[in-house]
């Protein structure tokens, strides 16, 4: 009875957590069981919390039902997150979202750990808004994975809308000896797939959600791989799915949620580094446009002892090559005719209609429509996405009279040093995997020469804050 009342006095005042916690005491009773449950249910439905709704609802055989077709008192219009309205597709990747059987855990932000449960081969991970899943190769345990891998999944994947998930690890995690690769099968990631050792592990991340994105092209790729002899660890998951919640289109929560896959699997392969494709367009440019020391920066800082933490090297071994080095080097290689960065490929070639069959194909001579919508759309936005690589392949590819006006002062720039590598950046480059690395970039592409043009480069006349 007691519970029941102060279960009732924090649901009325609106202590939605309080309410919540004194009807899960009581909700195993048969008397309390009914209201119990409707304290539960209405106080996600009061915060907004959509995907908690479907989830119990359908946990409880529809009982709720007519909850859904309602309006939330936190919105306008009952939406995923309460405080916005999402398109009805975004509204159903969440609803159609699978979740474990009979597991049910509230999302614990002290210790993130709580959140992992596993079934089968099927690794979750709860979130403040759902449930997030890998589906992980034959034999691996969530028992066996040390806790700071655990700790880096759930900071890289919640972090920037949760400060919270962010925290201190062990360090106790010994260091593996294999290196691995987020692996994308574009030209970033296939570039430095070529320069790294033979015995890398090729991590490919597989969205499990239907949307524009087409695997075939990459499946091309990752097949030819395989059936060479390299290590590829194909893992699909719905993590694309979290930002969702946030107002935000599909996509991966920040810099290195593309290898989650990989964190998690660092015990079961023993892994040491995880690399990433990461080209001085994201490195040593500011967005691609403002030269930045990246190295002595916080974003580097912070991160390579983060994933040192956790036992493991954080590898950017193209961080001193430009997305046209990346180029380069793959035109040098069997792989350039199965290799494509286009996402919306049909397995055989690109769209031709995007902006990466612009700077990333056009320059290797595969077609494309300049005149396509989104093509023409980022030419003419000021500032231009990845600028000082589509100033390359506007010049590489002699297009200079059909790009926009406000280019041309750009375009009379001497960018032939854009496809050299970056001396100075291998001194972040991790001292085990340095020389093999670096044997390889300079068999394959020209180095800069002082005074290094790239720490000049400032295309908007900007300064960072």
């Amino acid at each position: 009875m007691i519970r029941r009342t102060l279960m009732r006095r924090a649901y009325n005042s609106g202590r939605w957590e309080k309410a919540r916690n004194y009807a899960r005491k009581i909700v195993s009773k048969p008397k309390e069981e009914k209201l119990a449950r409707s304290v539960i249910i209405r106080s996600y439905w009061n915060q907004g919390n959509y995907s908690m709704v479907l989830e119990l609802n359908q946990k409880w055989d529809g009982e709720f039902d007519y909850l859904l077709e309602q309006k939330s008192s936190t919105s306008d219009q009952f939406g995923p997150d309460g405080d916005r309205i999402f398109p009805q597709r975004v509204v159903a990747w969440h609803s159609n979202q699978p979740s474990p059987g009979d597991t049910y855990i509230e999302y614990d932000e002290t210790n993130v750990c709580n959140n992992f449960l596993q079934e089968g081969e099927r690794v979750w991970m709860r979130h403040p808004h759902g449930w997030t899943f890998w589906d992980m190769p034959l034999g691996f345990s969530l028992k066996k994975t040390h806790p700071d891998l655990l700790k880096l999944t759930a900071e890289i994947l919640l972090y920037p809308w949760y400060p919270n998930s962010r925290g201190k690890s062990k360090g106790s995690r010994r260091k593996g000896k294999q290196p691995s690769l987020s692996f994308s099968a574009g030209t970033d990631s296939t570039a430095a797939c070529i320069i790294m050792p033979e015995n890398t592990i090729l991590g490919y991340h597989r969205r499990s959600v239907k949307s524009t994105l087409d695997h075939r092209n990459a499946d091309t790729l990752l097949e030819h791989l395989k059936g060479n002899g390299r290590n590829v660890i194909d893992v699909i998951s719905n993590h694309e799915l979290i930002r969702t919640y946030h107002g935000k289109q599909i996509g991966f929560s920040s810099d290195f949620a593309c290898a989650t896959h990989l964190i998690l699997l660092a015990d079961m392969y023993d892994i040491g580094a995880i690399a990433f494709g990461m080209p001085i367009d994201n490195s040593y440019l500011w967005k691609g446009r403002l030269y930045r020391d990246f190295g002595e920066g916080e974003f580097f800082q912070y991160w390579s002892g983060r994933f040192e933490s956790a036992g493991l090297d954080l590898l950017l071994p193209i961080a001193g090559i430009s997305e046209a080095g990346a180029l380069k080097i793959c035109k040098q290689s069997p792989l350039i005719d199965l290799m494509n960065s286009c996402l919306r490929g049909d397995g055989k070639s690109g769209c031709g209609d995007c902006w990466k069959c612009f700077h990333k194909n056009g320059p290797l001579g595969r077609s494309f429509n300049i005149e396509a919508r989104e093509i023409q759309t980022f030419l003419n936005r000021i500032p231009m996405p990845t600028a000082m690589h589509a100033l390359w392949a506007i010049q590489t590819m002699d297009l200079s009279r059909k790009a926009p006006q406000h280019l041309t002062p750009m375009l009379e720039r001497d960018l032939s040093w854009w496809s050299q590598f970056y001396p100075p950046s291998e001194k972040i480059i991790p001292i085990r995997w340095r020389e093999e690395i670096l044997q390889k970039i300079t068999s394959l592409l020209g180095i800069m020469k002082e005074p290094y043009q790239l720490e000049q480069v400032n295309l908007y006349d900007e300064t960072r804050k």
